[in-house]
Parts: C-alpha cells; structure tokens; sequence
C-alpha cells in the first residue's frame, strides 16, 4: 500500500524516502525506494520538483560532481528522444499502460515510478545485487570491444548462437545488462534494445548506450518487468539468472516476453564448477558478505599473487585454482573484475543443460539447442500454442 507523507525540504538531500537523492562513493546520483524505518513504499507529493532540484545548476557546482552534470545530459538522450521506449512499458504491479507526467511514469491505478538520469526506475536503488552496481560502476568500459577486441561479440555468439543477421530490426530484451556490454553487441547489430538491470549498472550502461537511438534502458527486477507478455522478438539474459534468488523463475518471467515465433537465450554457470573451483565455493561463505570495496582490496592484493604463482607454475595452476580460484583472463584489470564478480554476489546457482533444457520444455519452448559455451541454451516460442499453454486451458 503505498502512502502520503511531507516531504520537509531541509532534509532533500539527506535521506529521506520514496526519493532520496544521494552522491555516493560510486560517483552516482541514485533513488532509494520505501521508508528507511517501516521498509513500506511512500510516496512524497511533490516528487518532480524535487528531482529538478537535483539539476539546478548551483546544487550540482556545490556537490562538484560531475557525475550529476552528465545525468543531466544523458537523461534527455535516453528518454526524450526515445519514444519507442515509452510504448512499451506497462504498470509491473497491475500491467496497464503509463504515462508520463514530468518526471514520473503513473499508472490509472495509482502507481508512480520516477524517470532519473533517462532512466525509468521500478525498482528500490539497494537490492540484493547491489555488489553489481557497485562492480560495473568501478569498471564501466572494461568489457565493452573497440578497434584492438572483439571478445564480448565473440562471446555473445558462442552463447547465443546469434549472428548480426538474427538481429537486424528485431525487439530484444536484455535481461540483466549490467554495463551494456551484449546491449551494446545487440545495438550494433541492428536490434531495438532494451537493457534491463536491478542495480545501479544502468548509470554506466546509459554512459556506453547514449549514442545509439536503438538501445534504451530501465531499471528493474527480472522478477517484476514493466512489459506486456509477448513484447519481444528476441531476449537474452547472459550470466545473470543464476545470480537471482531462483535461477527458473526469473527465467520464466523472461520466457512471457517472448512473442510467438521469438526466440529465448540463457548462459548460466555450470555445475562442474562446483567441484573445479571448489575452494572458491568455500570462501564464498566468507566473501560474499564482505562490503564490496574491502573484497575488491583484497582480490586486487590476492589476483595478481595468484595469477604470478600459476604462471611460474603453470602445472600447478589447476591445483591453485582449486583452492583460491582466480581469473586467468591475459588482461589484468579483468582478472580483478572476474574474480571480483565471482566471490562478490548473494546468490550463484550452478546448473547443468538437462536441466536448463528441461526448464525451456516445460516453459513450451521448441527448437531447444545447446550452445558452446556451458551451460547456454536457447529454443524458440511456438506460433501457435504451446504444451504449457495448452495444459493450462485444458
């Protein structure tokens, strides 16, 4: 139930409630959803007035943050000048249409959700993925493929199974973007993308996506998506499911999106990883209740150690990773940010491709395929109905 409550103006830029605007060690401006005290949505009166505040040009030279200077800038590309975005959102909670009133997107019903930095927001700022937005706003550009690499496109391929044909003119989800580095293959290729992530990724992905009219981002819960069933041509959700609290059921709610004739992708993390990066399962105990900026000063004091020792060593190397697992990326500042994003999530499932398979028959899923890469699967949605749909009219 979502209530009323003043919003005293001395305590704007302190923390407050439904929005709270805060410049934290990120460089992010982000919102923060549902009072700090009784956890309950509340909804301020005056909301868009207080968002401009956050753009007047004497705030942002008294924070001299240039992170704020940039939203405001970004916000008018990714917004504005993307109308076909603004189509396709619906109410997450009643799946009605919205409309926009300043900087708010309100549904008939009486939901709002505001629009910050270009970017609708249907979900609280801190979530349990919160070691993601803090990770992909350490490391915005490091993924994404330039001039001298290829290496995200190469591996969208070999766990997608897509090549730039596929996606020429399509709709496409992204289900997960993080910094946008397979929204920004999709977007390349010539799809219409939609990057979706729960964290505070998106502000960097908006920093990668803003050149391309064809690519558009929300902030969202895989769980809880601002679309209509069958919205979509293509989705995809690469190394991201299994960091959900339930690695099936955020992948059916990614399978609705999919329209009749469309096509699902998933990568998830394999179950031989449970026992090749044994130790690393261990420390995880550990590791992933750590503050993100004290587990990434240990990985940056541990990777390059770890990563000398199996290159002096390299018949050890298998050993060593069995018991303190590193990335053996060639690039350094990747190793740390693999290593980072192993020890660091909540939630990290491991799965095997029967079971994933099993997953996209049960959704009603044909022309189910295994991909190279492990565990990635994909399979289309029938024209006409599926067994799932079937069995549940019957």
């Amino acid at each position: 139930m979502v209530s009323e409550r003043t919003q005293p103006v001395e305590d704007r830029h302190r923390v407050a409630g439904w929005v709270r605007g805060t410049i934290d060690e990120a460089d992010e401006l982000r919102l923060r959803s549902a009072d700090r005290q009784t956890g309950d949505d509340v909804e301020y009166p005056g909301i868009s007035e207080m968002l401009r505040d956050f753009r007047d040009p004497s705030l942002l030279h008294e924070y001299s943050h240039p992170t704020c200077r940039k939203i405001e800038r970004v916000e008018s590309s990714m917004w504005t000048e993307r109308p076909w975005l603004h189509e396709l959102l619906v109410c997450p909670n009643h799946e009605r249409g919205l409309t926009a009133d300043n900087d708010v997107l309100q549904c008939d019903l009486g939901d709002s959700f505001p629009i910050v930095g270009g970017i609708p927001r249907f979900t609280p700022a801190s979530s349990y993925a919160d070691n993601f937005g803090f990770e992909w706003t350490r490391f915005p550009r490091l993924q994404l493929d330039d001039e001298t690499s290829t290496e995200s496109s190469d591996s969208f391929r070999r766990r997608t199974g897509f090549a730039p044909e596929d996606l020429q003119g399509k709709r496409i989800l992204d289900g997960g973007c993080g910094m946008g580095r397979f929204a920004d293959i999709a977007a390349r290729w010539g799809g219409h993308v939609v990057g979706v992530d729960i964290s505070a990724a998106v502000d960097a992905a908006a920093g990668n996506l803003e050149g391309f009219a064809n690519a558009a981002l929300v902030q969202a819960d895989l769980r809880r998506l601002p679309f209509a069933h069958g919205t979509f041509d293509i989705v995809f959700s690469l190394g991201v499911l299994h960091h959900t609290p339930n690695t099936f059921q955020s992948m059916s709610r990614l399978a609705a999106l999919v329209k009749p004739g469309g096509m699902l992708a998933v990568w998830v993390y394999s179950s031989r990883l449970r026992w090749t990066l044994a130790g690393g399962e261990l420390l995880r105990q550990l590791t992933r209740r750590m503050e993100p900026e004290t587990l990434l000063r240990t990985v940056n004091a541990v990777a390059p150690r770890a990563h000398a020792l199996k290159q002096r060593a390299p018949r050890f190397a298998r050993y060593v990773d069995l018991v303190v697992p590193t990335s053996n990326h060639p690039n350094p500042d990747w190793r740390v940010l693999d290593t980072f994003d192993w020890y660091s999530p909540r939630y990290q499932w491991k799965h095997t491709y029967a079971e994933v398979e099993g997953w996209f028959h049960r959704l009603g899923f044909e022309e189910v395929d295994r991909q190279d890469f492990p565990v990635s699967v994909r399979g289309r949605r029938p024209l006409g109905p599926s067994r799932q749909d079937a069995a549940g009219s019957a």
